[in-house]
This record gives structure tokens, sequence and C-alpha cells, in this order.
């Protein structure tokens, strides 16, 4: 159980990385093309720690959650 929750939370890390990689470009090329924009890179990192963060748990938790119903459900014996 120990193996799957850990390659579930690995999994998330993983997402969470793209998806808030793409969020800090999309949002610096947007803030290119505005006036008013941070001027400091922190509410990017903080933006991006946050999300990594909520989506290595989720990845966690529905590996863990998962791999209880395979468990569960399981009919080899």
């Amino acid at each position: 159980m120990k193996r799957c929750v850990k390659f579930g939370a690995i999994a998330g890390f993983a997402l969470g990385t793209l998806i808030f990689i793409g969020y800090i470009i999309t949002s610096w090329w947007v803030c290119t093309t505005l006036l008013d924009c941070p001027g400091h890179w922190l509410p990017y990192l903080l933006i991006f720690a946050i999300g990594t963060t909520i989506t290595t748990i989720l990845g966690a938790t529905t590996a863990f959650i998962l791999r209880g119903l395979y468990e569960f459900t399981r009919v080899d014996g």
C-alpha cells in the first residue's frame, strides 16, 4: 500500500509541476502586455507551491483510495 501511495504522490507532484509551470508561463506572457502586473516573482512562486502541494496530496489520496478499493473488491483471494 505504501508503494502505491508514494507513486500517487510522485504522479501528483509531476502533474502539479507541469500544470503550474504552464500557469506561470501563461501569466508571465499575459503580464508582458499589461501595464499593471506584480513587480516581483513571489506571487507566482506562492501559487506554484500551493498548487503543487495540493496536487501531490490529491495524488497520494487518490492512489490510497483506489488501492483500498482494489483490495476490497479483489476476487482472486
